[in-house]
C-alpha cells in the first residue's frame, strides 16, 4: 500500500511540475520576449533596415559622383554661369563678373 502511494505522490509531483513548466514553456516559446514570433519580428525589421541602409549608402554614391563630376568640370561651369549672366544683364547696364 505504501508503494502505491508513493507512487501518486511522485505523479503529483511530476503533474504539478508539467502543470506549471508547460504554459511557461508555451508562453516564453510563442509569446514571450524571446519568442519564435519576436525573433520573427526582429528579423524581419533587420531586413527592411537593411534594405534602408542600402538605399542611403547608393543615394551616398550617386552624390559623391556628382560631386567629383562637378569638381572636374569646375572651370566649364563657371564659364557657362559668366555666359548665362552677360546674357541676363540688361541694357545700358555694366556687368562686373568676378570669375575664378
Amino acid at each position: 500500500m505504501s508503494r502505491k502511494r508513493e507512487f501518486k505522490c511522485r505523479f503529483l509531483y511530476v503533474f504539478l511540475l508539467w502543470a506549471v513548466v508547460v504554459p511557461w514553456f508555451f508562453y516564453s516559446y510563442f509569446i514571450g520576449k524571446n519568442s519564435v514570433t519576436y525573433l520573427r519580428d526582429l528579423k524581419r525589421t533587420e531586413e527592411r533596415l537593411q534594405r534602408e541602409a542600402d538605399f542611403w549608402k547608393f543615394q551616398n554614391e550617386i552624390l559623391r559622383e556628382k560631386l567629383s563630376q562637378l569638381k572636374e568640370n569646375r572651370s566649364f561651369y563657371y564659364e557657362k554661369l559668366a555666359r548665362e549672366m552677360l546674357v541676363k544683364g540688361k541694357e545700358g547696364e555694366e556687368v562686373i563678373l568676378f570669375v575664378k
